[in-house]
């Protein structure tokens, strides 16, 4: 259950933009609730200082830390893999899916992802122009939203939830919830909608300071276009994220769940699955 905490006049420094992209067609809808937050990449490169005061200060310092984290993370490259099971009303799975999916790290930007086989199978020639088109339409700024990092200290009331470990390494909990009252000054309607229906948790690292544990889900549904380009009744969001050994902290296993109507009658149910595999570590030039 997600409770509300005291509200806090937020500080921070200077705004920064994250870009989520919204898939324009009902095929790839399951990417809502994938894209929901921006704030899930807002991961910190590791960063010593005092505790902070409070959890709006708390959160502030892993934002001011993002930077950083974005710079060691330029050019990293992974494998990912998504197993999506496409279901029907009653949840049983009418169909199985298995993508490998190559990603690189971009700085102050969306990933590179580029599938690259299917059910075991390397894709074939018109699957890879397909995937060509898709990724050229996506970086076009096509049915996209913006969720901003400063948007989790103006839309939100946080509140301490407590001490846990994730892979380990002890944490704090962070609680959230939309904060009555609050106004959106951006101008992309998806976000605006988005902020105010979840609530959810993150895990602080409590060496590091970097997020490493974030679950949320919806607390209404949420429409574009009144209902009639698509409707989500509910999703849900689970992300970790580990560290490796050269200080750089990077997804590691997300479970996800959407529930949503595509122009107005196609039903999209879809649970997802991914973990992360295969790092390669950027080539730097010498500094000798």
């Amino acid at each position: 259950m997600c409770t509300s905490g005291k509200q806090v006049t937020p500080r921070w420094t200077r705004p920064r933009r994250s870009t989520t992209r919204f898939p324009p067609t009902a095929s790839r809808l399951t990417a809502l609730c994938l894209a929901a937050f921006a704030f899930t990449i807002v991961l910190a490169r590791p960063l010593m200082c005092e505790p902070a005061q409070g959890p709006v200060q708390l959160l502030e310092r892993s934002i001011e830390a993002m930077e950083r984290q974005d710079s060691l993370l330029a050019d990293y490259c992974y494998m990912k893999t998504v197993v999506t099971e496409h279901l029907d009303r009653k949840l049983n799975v009418k169909k199985r899916e298995e993508q490998l999916v190559r990603v690189t790290s971009v700085p102050r930007g969306p990933d590179v992802e580029v599938v690259v086989a299917v059910n075991g199978k390397p894709l074939s020639e018109k699957e890879k122009r397909d995937e060509a088109d898709r990724r050229k339409r996506q970086s076009g700024g096509a049915a996209q939203a913006h969720l901003r990092p400063e948007d989790l200290l103006t839309q939100f009331d946080w509140s301490f939830a407590g001490t846990e470990r994730v892979n380990g390494r002890p944490a704090t909990v962070l609680r959230f919830r939309p904060r009555p009252g609050a106004v959106y000054d951006g101008k992309d309607s998806n976000a605006e909608k988005l902020l105010k229906k979840v609530c959810g948790r993150l895990w602080v690292d409590d060496e590091e300071l970097v997020i490493t544990r974030v679950e949320f889900e919806s607390t209404g549904q949420v429409k574009s276009m009144g209902g009639v380009f698509w409707t989500v009744r509910t999703f849900s969001v689970r992300e970790e994220r580990k560290r490796l050994d050269d200080g750089v902290w990077i997804d590691s296993a997300g479970e996800y769940f959407v529930d949503a109507t595509a122009l107005l009658v196609k039903s999209i149910v879809r649970r997802s699955t991914m973990h992360t595999h295969g790092y390669e570590k950027p080539l730097r030039p010498s500094t000798q």
